[in-house]
């Protein structure tokens, strides 16, 4: 089961404007699909822009996903205090409590840098991630902290391509679209 790690798109998807250069984190995998967040593609919307019980609330939302982009999603490391939350690994937690996180938020009980927002999300057939790791569209890593996922750089991407040695520098430099270089 890869619920809990994390993909990083290779150079087989550079052509691919989706998932090109982009890190998904895991949160569901199983017999009927696999579901994951895109972590470093942040748009210019604040949750507070999207949803009327977030306003004052100045956190970004990132791009999970192609899937259901009129769904927000949340990941926490506060399970503790968002009861009904899916455990992704020992420090992230897929929420599905809305209110109750919107709630702790604005008491500040949970602060930035303990949640993550996302409108969409990723999603595969088990046979379909299965094909596309085979066919080195996909690197697998279990190698980040719960900081990296909840306050992704710029550089995320960059970074976790790198670690899986020298072969990889070359597309960890080239440029977003290598059509216009």
């Amino acid at each position: 089961m890869n619920t809990g790690k994390i993909l990083i798109s290779n150079f087989t998807l550079l052509n691919d404007n989706q998932f090109n250069k982009s890190v998904v984190l895991l949160v569901k995998d199983d017999s009927e699909a696999t579901i994951g967040f895109i972590l470093n593609r942040k748009t210019n919307y604040l949750i507070s822009d999207l949803n009327e019980s977030c306003k004052g609330l100045d956190f970004p939302v990132y791009e999970g996903g192609p899937v259901a982009l009129d769904s927000l999603h949340f990941i926490h490391k506060q399970n503790d205090l968002i009861p009904d939350s899916i455990k992704v690994n020992d420090d992230l937690y897929w929420g599905i409590n809305f209110k109750k996180a919107i709630d702790l938020l604005k008491t500040n009980k949970i602060k930035k840098g303990e949640v993550k927002f996302f409108i969409g999300y990723s999603g595969w057939s088990k046979k379909q991630l299965v094909d596309e790791i085979n066919e080195n569209s996909w690197l697998i890593s279990s190698n980040f902290l719960c900081k990296e996922i909840l306050n992704t750089s710029d550089t995320f991407w960059k970074n976790k391509i790198n670690e899986f040695g020298e072969y990889y520098k070359i597309w960890s430099n080239s440029p977003n679209n290598p059509n216009l270089n």
